[in-house]
């Protein structure tokens, strides 16, 4: 069985994490706290046949686009929607580009549990460096920082419970930082 967590971006709206787990055809989606379950048949021509356990069926194709992007096409229409692996997700939505100086706050993307603290105050990360490890909708997920640089605070315990958007710790980057 494969697990996924991606977060999803669609225009207009916020981005939202989402959780999905994969037994061959079977498939089990997990949005907003509501679970979807189905199964997902491939049909001759390349569509995706999507049949969900309460009866309803979906079919159209779906294509990946340029920048994380997926064009998906239904007989509602087409539309594009931003599909990628959290630490992905951040880092091409980080404020600024790579070569900003100052400090990268780092933020739940959803609520959970804080299951493990990797730094703490006046430790130096790389790039990538795991900080913690939050527990949400059943799966752990690693928080990363983007950019190396030494962690200024860290703003939580493990065991905490944390809302979506609770600062969670503190990077200065190592731009930022005094020579």
């Amino acid at each position: 069985m494969r697990h996924l967590k991606l977060i999803l971006r669609e225009d207009g709206k916020p981005p939202e994490a989402i959780a999905i787990e994969i037994d061959g055809a079977r498939y089990a989606l997990t949005r907003g706290g509501e679970a979807s379950v189905g199964e997902v048949i491939r049909l001759p021509d390349g569509r995706l046949s999507l049949i969900l356990e309460d009866g309803r069926q979906v079919c159209g194709r779906v294509r990946p686009g340029a920048d994380g992007e997926v064009e998906v096409t239904t007989a509602a229409g087409r539309r594009r929607v931003g599909l990628a692996e959290p630490l992905q997700d951040r880092i091409a939505h980080a404020v600024g580009s790579g070569s900003d100086t100052g400090d990268e706050e780092i933020r739940a993307l959803m609520p959970g549990r804080v299951v493990q603290v990797a730094v703490a105050a006046g430790d130096r990360v790389a790039p990538g460096a795991l900080l913690l490890v939050l527990e949400a909708m059943k799966m752990q997920n690693e928080i990363r920082t983007v950019r190396g640089g030494t962690v200024l605070r860290v703003d939580v315990d493990p065991g905490r419970t944390v809302d979506g958007g609770t600062p969670l710790a503190v990077v200065r980057s190592e731009e930022a930082e005094p020579a």
